[in-house]
């Protein structure tokens, strides 16, 4: 587990997929830590698993914090992988939505829903 004032992370490496739990806010300040996570996730665990990106504990997400979903999700899909962002909501989904990502993201309410995707 990795913790700042603003940003937590919890990585799980399980048999069906590599999942970053991710509270606080994601910010220029805080998105290099993310980045740091989500380059360990794309690189470990089963290299077909997909990789969960939970942002359901996310109150703020800034174009900084965009920008890095947009990375790695070309990261992952580079690397045979699938990145899910999980939010059910708020903030989170606001800013992939009005951004339009939610066009260019896998986008889940849940883990079940976003294992249950394939």
């Amino acid at each position: 587990m990795s913790t700042s004032d603003l940003l937590t992370v919890e990585f799980a490496d399980r048999d069906d997929a590599v999942l970053l739990r991710v509270r606080g806010e994601i910010d220029m300040g805080t998105a290099p830590a993310l980045r740091d996570h989500l380059e360990s996730a794309v690189t470990s665990g089963d290299q077909a698993a997909p990789v969960l990106l939970d942002l359901t504990k996310v109150g703020f997400l800034a174009s900084a914090g965009l920008a890095l979903l947009v990375e790695y999700h070309t990261r992952c899909r580079d690397a045979g992988r699938s990145l899910r962002v999980l939010t059910d909501g708020g903030a989170v989904l606001r800013a992939i939505q009005v951004s339009s990502l939610d066009n260019v993201l896998e986008v889940h309410p849940s883990v079940e829903a976003a294992l249950a995707e394939g």
